[in-house]
């Protein structure tokens, strides 16, 4: 199973790097993060955009990541908008500038914890 995390706006090359970067750290997420193009779904057209891919091996593997990535938004507090993609297709897009930081976790894990 995998989620994929997309990010959007002027600064989403440079954001996307950090992310990475930062996943590559995190103990549960190492080795099994890596920026790619995802899979285009059935009836969808692919994208040249470039995402981070996260392996999500272990159960509760969602949680963590749904953990890890709001604290990287907390820190960071990116311009860029997110779309986090869970193993079973369901997508969250999330504007970073609009969100309470104590709403970004739940609504995460809401898509990664299915």
């Amino acid at each position: 199973m995998q989620a994929s995390i997309r990010l959007t706006g002027e600064t989403a090359q440079a954001e996307l790097t950090a992310l990475a970067a930062w996943l590559s750290r995190e103990d549960e997420f190492r080795g099994r993060s890596a920026i790619g193009r995802p899979e285009a779904r059935p009836g969808h057209m692919g994208g040249i955009t470039e995402v981070v891919i996260v392996a999500l091996g272990a159960q509760g593997a969602g949680t963590v990541l749904a953990a890890s990535l709001s604290v990287w938004i907390r820190h960071r507090r990116p311009s860029a908008d997110i779309e986090v993609t869970g193993p079973d297709g369901q997508s969250v897009k999330i504007s970073l500038r609009n969100v309470p930081e104590a709403d970004v976790e739940a609504v995460l894990r809401r898509v990664l914890e299915r």
